[in-house]
């Protein structure tokens, strides 16, 4: 019995240390970190110019409180953010996580709808299949049965858009015009001037194991939130900082939202940290009306969290890891598509973009139906980490058999190699439980 609480029968292996790629236990294994861990390591783990900025920003300042003092990691990581966001995005807030920046956005929108002398729009519009975070609020906002149940009532209303159709639907070519009326219609259904904004991820991340929209999907949700007069908040907790090839996925479609949410790949999981980007258009709506900024928290703008998101940031850029980030996709897509010819009883829908991928389990003595007859992704999971390899469980019932795979940005060919000879193996592993023969 440990202090820690746990309810898991197996003991979880005890991380001791991590570089590059790999993640190694009390035991002496090594495992390739397929998936960043929560599709959070971007950069790898122990790079010495992150853990140097740390040290050298611990021993000047750790804490500093936000309305006390300013600190300048913040400035300078605020500033270089919004260089790097899309056209308009002016203004950065900073939080501990990307369920705090959710919640965040939640307020921001209402607050900026007071302001515009329509307080009655307070209501979010989401998807029926999304995640945005375990806070209240975030929670409130997503589309995710398995973690939405413990709340049961407790929770806001969500009112839901469409979901984005899942591979092999047949519906992708018409899809975003087909959304385009899904969407004006949910809108219409409780009334734009109910509706304070829209949230979505530009991929689905946990909760649909990277679902990916056609192209002109972010296009289409922007010219239906101006039409409709709602705000467009992107969920970039996952996508952002270049997990897709871009700095944010909203770049794909050249399309600025009112709101981003970031975290997750923005320290590269060296600290916690999340940030709110906001357009122009709201933060003058708040400097002209009541001057009322938003609420923080007591670690907001953390100059050591800062410190470390700035090192990251900078890495990102003077490495140049956004061009190996399209190397490694055509790698890996490649060969996830190669696995799914060996294996077509037990995947396919192969789907992502840049290094975010994610693919279907199938079972095979059903004839290659979806594997939901039992907790597919975490048995698939638990395989893969067997065989030396970690990769991310996905979906929700009864869909929940996706798994993700998002290795840090920086992962080199020889180590992506090694990702898809593992992933192999823990195919192979998973095959044995329909038939041990």
């Amino acid at each position: 019995m440990t202090a820690l609480l746990s309810f898991r029968s197996i003991p979880l292996p005890v991380a001791v240390g991590a570089r590059g790629a790999y993640i190694y236990d009390a035991d002496g294994r090594d495992y390739l970190d397929g998936s960043g861990g929560a599709m959070t390591v971007s950069l790898g783990h122990g790079v010495p110019e992150v853990v140097r900025a740390i040290q050298a920003q611990a021993e000047r300042l750790c804490f500093s409180y936000r309305t006390q003092f300013g600190n300048e990691p913040a400035n300078e990581l605020a500033q270089a953010l919004v260089e790097l966001a899309p056209s308009g995005i002016a203004h950065a807030f900073f939080v501990n996580s990307g369920s705090e920046a959710s919640e965040l956005a939640i307020r921001s929108s209402i607050q900026y709808w007071r302001e515009r002398g329509q307080p009655a729009k307070t209501l979010l519009l989401g998807r029926e299949i999304s995640y945005h975070g375990m806070t209240m609020g975030a929670l409130s906002m997503s589309g995710h049965t398995a973690r939405r149940s413990d709340y049961a009532n407790l929770l806001h209303p969500l009112a839901l858009g469409p979901s984005l159709p899942r591979p092999g639907d047949g519906a992708e070519a018409a899809v975003v015009e087909d959304h385009r009326r899904q969407w004006t219609e949910a809108i219409g259904s409780v009334g734009a001037d109910r509706v304070a904004a829209l949230i979505v991820e530009p991929i689905v991340g946990a909760a649909g194991g990277a679902l990916t929209p056609p192209p002109g999907y972010m296009r289409m949700l922007r010219e239906v939130c101006d039409a409709q007069g709602v705000l467009l908040i992107a969920d970039e907790v996952i996508t952002g900082m270049g997990r897709t090839g871009r700095w944010f996925a909203c770049d794909h479609d050249d399309v600025t939202p009112d709101v981003i949410t970031v975290a997750k790949g923005l320290t590269s999981g060296y600290t916690p940290m999340g940030a709110v980007l906001y357009r122009d258009t709201l933060v003058e709506a708040m400097r002209s009306g009541s001057r009322s900024a938003p609420f923080g928290h007591t670690f907001s703008g953390n100059p050591l969290s800062a410190a470390t998101a700035l090192a990251v940031v900078r890495y990102l850029q003077s490495h140049a890891v956004l061009d190996n980030v399209a190397a490694r996709s055509e790698q890996l897509r490649s060969g996830l598509l190669r696995l799914q010819v060996r294996y077509p009883q037990l995947m396919g829908n192969v789907r992502g973009r840049g290094l975010l991928l994610g693919f279907d389990l199938f079972d095979p003595v059903r004839g290659g139906a979806p594997a939901s007859s039992m907790n597919a992704n975490t048995a698939f999971t638990d395989d893969c980490q067997a065989e030396g390899l970690i990769v991310y469980p996905a979906g929700i019932a009864p869909a929940n058999h996706a798994a993700i795979v998002s290795p840090p940005l920086t992962i080199s060919a020889e180590d992506a190699d090694v990702l898809l000879s593992r992933l192999d193996a823990g195919l192979r592993r998973f095959a044995a439980r329909f038939s041990p023969t």
